[in-house]
């Protein structure tokens, strides 16, 4: 049970930020008491690391709950996002785009997003689910401006509809199997026809929250909508936790028809790579590159969730993964440290290695990450990957993760030519002395992790 004693302190936090709240405690205060919070949360995390998937104590709850590695490797990085959001939050626009009831909601939905991945059954997962949802649906319309409160709205209609059908599947999956929970179902689903529909329609919930091809509509217009921090949130936390449940009930137990939805993976990570790059082409604004080109990553990692098999672990995509959402939060942070919630097109970056040059090679080195380019993180995951699609025989999938790569090179291009190479006499920055630790910190991480001179991942044992 002392594996639970992180969640439960996160919870306490949201509780405490209601009460903050109430008694008007100014932003920075505020905010430094939540990294504290948040800081304390992952160190307890790593000393209860052992506590994770030990024996007996990896089922509570009649196994509602699973307390596994999986669950603790998620939260780890969770946390860290969610301490990345909080920095960015120092940079935010206190007369528009701060408020403390965001922290409260940001605690509450990171607490849900964490809670997901312990999650081991339908009815449970959704609740969850929930809680994260209704406190972003809050956090995106603080903003009060008619774009944030109409991508707000839309995106609470559209996620309403998506768990209706989550909840349908869920009741033909307990109509075949009789049970919810995870392990029971993935034993007894057999090759029922009615069984795979339910899954089908569990599953579309999730593609809805990672916005895969298909799926990702709405995310342009609510992530866009949104202000820049929460943007980030958005496209790191959110779509971590949604990839969290995907693999926790697909292939933590196995399901039985798992080889059929493996076509399925297949066919989505080629259509959003390619789709997500030709939404990206044509984009002249720096925030709609890095939300269409999430659709592109997640591409990827489904090429390892389709190539998943005896002898193809899903290390590629849970390190691709991890790795992705730090640096999109920091990207997002760097956006957010710089130009608050202005919305910043490719040219309007001109000559901004000449102002913030730590800022600027920062910049330049999360968009040669995102490339693939050598000796950064974003390398690493593209190899391990592609050599998975190889490994399982689907080679063609490889090829064509390597052609989107090479597609992707001209957008981000653009953002590292117009840093070093444009010009912007009208460039205007918000006043944020410390950006130059926020981008030092994005440095080291892309390059310690991308070189294997000290690696995040493998420190804290996480897969």
């Amino acid at each position: 049970m002392t594996a639970l004693i992180p969640f439960l302190l996160a919870l306490f936090l949201a509780f405490l930020n209601i009460f903050l709240c109430a008694i008007k405690i100014d932003k920075r205060s505020s905010i430094n008491l939540n990294l504290i919070f948040w800081a304390i949360i992952l160190v307890l995390l790593i000393l209860f690391k052992d506590e994770f998937g030990a024996g007996n104590l990896d089922r509570i709850f009649d196994g509602f709950i699973l307390a596994d590695k999986f669950a603790f490797g998620f939260s780890v990085i969770l946390s860290v996002a969610m301490m990345i959001f909080l920095v960015s939050s120092l940079y935010s626009d206190e007369s528009r785009f701060y408020k403390p009831e965001m922290i409260a909601l940001g605690s509450l939905a990171n607490f849900g997003l964490m809670a997901m991945s312990l999650s081991a059954e339908l009815i449970l997962t959704l609740i969850f689910v929930e809680i994260a949802s209704i406190a972003v649906y809050a956090m995106i319309a603080m903003d009060k401006s008619t774009k944030s409160v109409e991508s707000a709205f839309k995106y609470f209609v559209l996620s309403s509809f998506m768990s209706a059908f989550y909840l349908l599947g869920a009741g033909l999956i307990f109509g075949v199997t009789g049970s919810t929970k995870y392990e029971i179902l993935s034993a007894n689903l057999g090759s029922s026809t009615l069984g795979l529909i339910g899954v089908i329609l569990v599953l579309s919930m999730m593609f809805f929250k990672i916005a895969i091809f298909g799926f990702y509509r709405w995310s342009v217009d609510v992530y866009f909508g949104a202000n820049t921090n929460i943007s980030g949130f958005l496209a790191s936390s959110f779509k971590l936790g949604a990839f969290a449940i995907l693999i926790k009930f697909c292939f933590v137990f196995e399901l039985s028809n798992l080889n059929i939805l493996q076509g399925f993976f297949a066919i989505l990570a080629v259509l959003s790579m390619f789709g997500g790059n030709l939404l990206s082409l044509g984009q002249n604004d720096v925030k709609k590159i890095l939300i269409m080109a999430g659709i592109v990553h997640s591409g990827y990692v489904f090429i390892n969730l389709a190539s998943y098999s005896q002898g193809v672990s899903l290390y590629p995509a849970l390190f691709y993964l991890s790795t992705y959402i730090i640096v999109v939060a920091f990207a997002f942070g760097l956006l957010n440290s710089l130009f608050g919630g202005k919305n910043v097109s490719i040219s309007e970056l001109g000559g901004l290695y000449k102002t913030k040059p730590l800022e600027a090679f920062a910049f330049v080195l999360i968009c040669l990450s995102f490339i693939g380019f050598p000796f950064s993180v974003g390398f690493l995951g593209k190899v391990f990957i592609f050599s998975s699609a190889v490994e399982s025989g689907q080679v063609y999938l490889a090829v064509f993760g390597v052609i989107n790569t090479i597609i992707s090179v001209y957008y981000y291009l653009k953002i590292i030519s117009s840093i070093y190479f444009g010009s912007n006499p009208n460039l205007a920055l918000i006043n944020s002395n410390s950006s130059w630790a926020f981008a030092f910190v994005a440095i080291l991480f892309i390059l310690l992790e991308g070189t294997g001179l000290f690696s995040l991942i493998s420190f804290f044992e996480l897969f």
